[in-house]
């Protein structure tokens, strides 16, 4: 689990946390809440890249990799596309309300997910080089 601090003038707090009591919350689950939101409008009609771990790929996402070994899943590289990433942080509120945060935290291991990925992206390249030699082989022998 991370926790990240962000730097607010005294007046841009009492603002802040005069919402979040107005909508009977922390500003912690206000933030979380608000950040889906922010990464949507943000990010509306602007693409960005961020490569999807295995553990978030779609049966999509798994298709489009079997034709298309050599690419990679992303989050963001369509205008009006899923931020489901950014979506996930407000469930944190309930989380966070039942209790059960930092034990979903405590559960994922993400280095093991990231080398899992980066191991199957290796993969991916690995078979599709050695059908492209193959192929080759078999075009010199005709």
């Amino acid at each position: 689990m991370k926790t990240v601090s962000i730097r607010l003038t005294d007046k841009q707090h009492y603002y802040l946390s005069k919402v979040a009591k107005g909508e009977k919350r922390t500003v912690e689950h206000l933030l979380w809440m608000l950040i889906p939101t922010g990464v949507e409008f943000t990010f509306c009609e602007q693409a960005y890249n961020l490569e999807k771990l295995d553990c978030d790929l779609t049966d999509s996402d798994r298709s489009h990799l079997e034709n298309y070994p050599l690419s990679s899943a992303n989050w963001g590289s369509d205008y009006y596309g899923n931020h489901s990433w950014a979506e996930d942080i407000s469930d944190n509120l309930i989380a966070d309300v039942e209790g059960t945060l930092v034990s979903a935290d405590a559960a994922f291991d993400l280095q093991v997910e990231i080398d899992r990925t980066n191991d199957r992206k290796a993969q991916r390249k690995q078979d599709h080089e050695a059908k492209e030699a193959a192929k080759k082989e078999q075009e010199a022998a005709q």
